[in-house]
């Protein structure tokens, strides 16, 4: 399982199955939202991270932790 993020325009915008994730960059690094086709903003991360691969392992542990529940 693995994030499919877009191409061109839509570089910041992801699915991975039923969810929807958008990432951003600011001075302090990367950080995340996620949503679902029922919610917008389920989830805003306010962890940054340096780069975009421990980005990714963060959004994959925060799904993963979400099925557990």
């Amino acid at each position: 399982m693995s994030i499919e993020w877009g191409k061109g325009s839509a570089f910041n915008l992801g699915r991975i199955k039923d969810m929807r994730v958008e990432r951003s960059r600011n001075g302090e690094g990367w950080s995340f939202l996620a949503s679902d086709d029922k919610l917008t903003y389920l989830h805003v991360d306010n962890r940054h991270f340096k780069t975009k691969e421990e980005l990714d392992e963060c959004i994959m542990e925060w799904i993963n932790e979400r099925k557990k529940m």
